[in-house]
C-alpha cells in the first residue's frame, strides 16, 4: 500500500510507541542509518553522529607523562604508570619562549586525525561537541583551569570564514569555557591577512613565515592576563607559536595553548 500523507503523519507517534522517548533518533535510523567512519558499524546513538562509542574510545588519545613545555607524551614512558611530566630533551635544549605550555588531547592520526578532517575541511560542524568534550575531560584531569582569564580561539581570516562558515577553534572554545571557572572568550586576536593552508606547507621553516606577521591583538583587554590559546591541531607549532607571540606582545602575562590534536615528529599520519 503506497504511504498516503494521512499515513506518514501518523508515523512518528507510531514510532513514539515503540521507541519511546528516544522516537526521533529512532525514526533516523530506521529512514537515514548512520555508520561509524571507522569500522562502518551501524550507530545508535546520538552522542557522536560519526564514530561509535567504541572506536572513539580507542582513539589515540594522549597518556602521561607528557612534556610539560610542548605537550608531547614521553613514548617509552607511558606504560610506567603515576610518572610525572617533565620537560623532554628537545624543550630542554630549545624551550618556546612565546608559549608557557601546551596541552593536546589526543595524537593527529586514526580517528582523532579524521574526525579534525571532517570538522576543519569538510564543514562537520558538530564534531565540536564530542572533540569539545575529550578537550574539557582533559582540562578537568590535568590543567589548571582556575588560573586562566581567558580562552582565544586562533582566529580565522574573514575570507577563510566565509567560505568555511565557522572557526572550528571558537566552537571548541565555546565548548570547553564552562570548565575554566574564571574565563570568559576573547577575541582579541585578529587574523589581519590571509595565509595559505598550514597544512599544505611540509617545513617548519615555510610554516613559520606563511603566519609571520599575519595576527594583531584589538584593544588592551589582554594586558597582565592568563590566557589560553585554542587551536584543533598543532603540528610544528607556526600559528600558536605567532599568535602567543602577538599576545605577549601587546602585554599577556602567560600564554598556554590547548589543542584537540598534536602531532609530531615519527608520526604517520597524511596531515593534507
Amino acid at each position: 500500500m503506497p504511504f498516503t500523507a494521512e499515513t506518514l503523519g501518523a508515523l512518528p507517534g507510531l514510532v513514539e510507541r515503540l521507541a519511546g522517548p528516544d522516537w526521533p533518533l529512532a525514526l533516523r535510523n530506521f529512514f537515514l542509518p548512520v555508520y561509524c567512519r571507522a569500522c562502518q558499524a551501524r550507530m545508535l546513538t546520538e552522542e557522536n553522529g560519526f564514530f561509535c562509542p567504541g572506536c572513539w574510545a580507542a582513539a589515540p588519545w594522549v597518556e602521561p607523562p607528557l612534556c610539560t613545555l610542548c605537550g608531547r607524551p614521553h613514548q617509552r614512558m607511558i606504560a610506567l604508570g603515576n610518572a610525572p611530566d617533565f620537560p623532554c630533551a628537545d624543550c630542554r635544549e630549545k624551550p618556546n619562549r612565546h608559549i608557557g605550555r601546551v596541552y593536546g588531547v589526543g595524537h593527529y592520526h586514526g580517528v582523532i586525525m579524521e574526525a579534525v578532517k571532517l570538522f576543519k575541511f569538510h564543514t562537520r560542524s558538530r564534531l565540536a561537541l564530542p572533540l569539545g568534550a575529550a578537550m574539557a575531560g582533559f582540562a578537568i584531569e590535568r590543567m589548571p583551569v582556575d588560573e586562566y582569564d581567558l580562552i582565544m580561539p586562533v582566529p580565522l581570516h574573514r575570507v577563510r570564514l566565509r567560505q568555511r562558515g565557522f572557526n572550528q577553534s571558537l566552537l571548541l572554545a565555546e565548548e570547553i569555557l564552562p570548565v575554566f571557572p574564571a574565563a570568559r572568550i576573547d577575541q582579541s586576536l585578529r587574523r589581519i591577512r590571509p595565509t595559505r593552508v598550514q597544512s599544505r606547507l611540509k617545513g617548519t621553516a615555510d610554516r613559520a613565515a606563511n603566519v609571520r606577521g599575519a595576527f594583531a591583538v584589538v584593544g588592551d583587554a589582554i594586558k597582565g592576563k592568563t590566557v589560553l590559546l585554542i587551536d584543533d591541531v598543532v603540528t610544528t607549532s607556526g600559528t600558536v607559536t605567532e599568535c602567543a607571540r602577538m599576545l605577549k606582545r601587546a602585554g599577556a602575562a602567560r600564554v598556554d595553548v590547548f589543542t584537540a590534536a598534536l602531532a609530531y615528529a615519527g608520526m604517520h599520519h597524511d596531515d593534507t
